[in-house]
Order: C-alpha cells, then sequence, then structure tokens
C-alpha cells in the first residue's frame, strides 16, 4: 500500500468511525456503557479473529504488545466517550473528541521541546472557544457540564492514541494489532462490565441491529484498519483527517436523531469545524515521525 491509498483508507475509516456515535447513543438508552463496549469489541475481535485467523495465530511479539497497549488506551478513550455521550449530543461529543487534531502537534511540541506553530497555537484558540460555546449550549442539560468535561478527556486520550498507534505499527502487522487491540478492549471492557453488576445484551431486534452496525461498519472496519492506514502516514496526517470524523457524527445526529441546532451550539460548531479544516487546509503538516521516536 502506498501514501495515497493509505490516506484514503484512513478517510474512510473516519467516516465510519463517526457513525458510531449515534449507533452508540441509541444503544445507550437501554445498555449500560461498559456492556455497549464488552459487546462491541468482543463480537468485533471474533469476527476478525476468524477472518484473519493466520494474521492472528503468527501474531509477532511486537504485533502483540502493540495490539495490548492500544487496546487499554483506547479502553479508556472509549470509557470516556460512552458516559460523555449519555450526557451530551453526538455531534457535539464528536467535535470535542476531535479537537485531537490540535492536540497531536501540542504533545508533539511537549515531547520535541518546540514551541508549537502560531498556526498550531490558532487553532487550538479557536477549538477551546468553540467548546466554550457548545458548554454553553449543552448547559441547560442535566450532566451537560459533566459530559463536555468526560469528552475533553476522551480527547487527550484520544490524541496519544493516534501518536502511539504510529509508534508501535511501524514493525509490526498492523492487521494483527488492530485484532488484538479489539480483543483487549473487549476483555477489559466486559470485565469491568462484571464488576459493576451491569453487564447486558441488546434486548430488542432494532437494539441489535445497530450492535451489528457498530460492529461491522465501526468496529471491524473502523478501528481494525486505522493502524494499517497510519503505518504509511505520521501520525500528524493521520490527525487531520479525523475532521470527517465530526463531519459525519454532526450531520447524522442533527438530520436523522433530530438533535437541536441554536445559535450558540451553531456558533460553537463553526469554531471547531474552522479550527479543524485550518489546520488542514492551511501549509503543511509537519511530519514527525522521526521526532517521536526515543
Amino acid at each position: 500500500m502506498n501514501a495515497a491509498k493509505a490516506k484514503i483508507l484512513l478517510i474512510a475509516v473516519f467516516i465510519a468511525r463517526g457513525t458510531s456515535f449515534l449507533f452508540s447513543k441509541v444503544l445507550l438508552q437501554s445498555m449500560m456503557p461498559m456492556s455497549v463496549l464488552a459487546v462491541r469489541f468482543t463480537l468485533a475481535f471474533l469476527i476478525l479473529g476468524a477472518v484473519f485467523f493466520k494474521k492472528l495465530a503468527g501474531c509477532t511479539k511486537e504485533s502483540l504488545r502493540g495490539g495490548i497497549i492500544l487496546g487499554v488506551l483506547y479502553t479508556v478513550c472509549m470509557t470516556f466517550e460512552m458516559y460523555g455521550l449519555r450526557l451530551i449530543d453526538t455531534g457535539v461529543s464528536s467535535l470535542i473528541e476531535n479537537m485531537a487534531i490540535v492536540l497531536v502537534p501540542l504533545y508533539v511540541a511537549v515531547l520535541t521541546r518546540t514551541m508549537p506553530k502560531r498556526k498550531t497555537m490558532l487553532c487550538a484558540m479557536l477549538a477551546v472557544i468553540g467548546v466554550g460555546f457548545l458548554s454553553v449550549a449543552q448547559s441547560h442539560v442535566k450532566g451537560g457540564s459533566l459530559g463536555i468535561f468526560l469528552i475533553i478527556l476522551a480527547a487527550m486520550t484520544y490524541a496519544t492514541c493516534i501518536l502511539t498507534t504510529e509508534k508501535v505499527s511501524r514493525d509490526a502487522d498492523p492487521v494483527a494489532i488492530g485484532i488484538v487491540q479489539l480483543g483487549t478492549m473487549g476483555i477489559l471492557s466486559l470485565i469491568v462490565s462484571l464488576i459493576m453488576g451491569q453487564f447486558s445484551l441488546p434486548q430488542t431486534g432494532g437494539q441489535w441491529l445497530m450492535m451489528v452496525l457498530l460492529v461491522l461498519v465501526c468496529s471491524c472496519f473502523g478501528f481494525a484498519f486505522q493502524p494499517v492506514g497510519q503505518k504509511y502516514v505520521p501520525a500528524e496526517t493521520a490527525a487531520v483527517f479525523t475532521v470527517v470524523n465530526p463531519l459525519t457524527a454532526s450531520i447524522m445526529g442533527i438530520t436523522i436523531a433530530g438533535e437541536g441546532l441554536s445559535i450558540t451550539k451553531a456558533i460553537g460548531y463553526v469554531l471547531i469545524l474552522l479550527a479543524l479544516f485550518f489546520y488542514n487546509f492551511k501549509g503543511k503538516t509537519q511530519h514527525i515521525q522521526n521526532s517521536t521516536e526515543s
């Protein structure tokens, strides 16, 4: 796979991931967050493990270690996301979480002890102001402030996941990493769900349909193939493509879920999307493949 095909794959991956917010929101009406994660990622692991059995059987120590590391990090990220998603709108959740696009270069600046570019700082400022407007827009919702805070934590963890994915996929099989990652997420979520005494399965046909879509579209494709695409492009480039994730989630939330669009929320949407687009289309992204090696 060359870099051009990898970029197309990543765009498709982030579109698929964007649909997960609406599917998860529907399931959270009748299931606890850790149960949704446990069923979703366990089924995804079983399906991909069967399809790519040879790769899984021949998994190297590097692939196994990388998959476990990413599995732990993404479990933390998804836990923040799911508990936050219960409290606020899907579009708001996705927009805030995908501030990772701005956080990645800020993280790199800290790791390399260099000053971030002015463009990055401007994008971060726009995104933060946008989050402020979204916070005001969700203030009337019970638990809205807590939901915003949890999604911010998800964004911070997600940026770490993007950087870590690039690092662990360099010298390992990205498909094997993705499968092990899903298995780790499924096991950890199941353990937490059982400890909390909250494990349950979808009960209706509609719930199972949402779960199947989550498993096949968002997990089997969305999660498992992100390491494949990131193997051929640097982490900052991958972060740029996350812009399609909140666009997908926001459009679906407004058109399908009927989430309201107040003036305050619209301003927040515009500011964050401006930050993402500005970072995407203004200037060249800084390749950090070498600067993150240690």
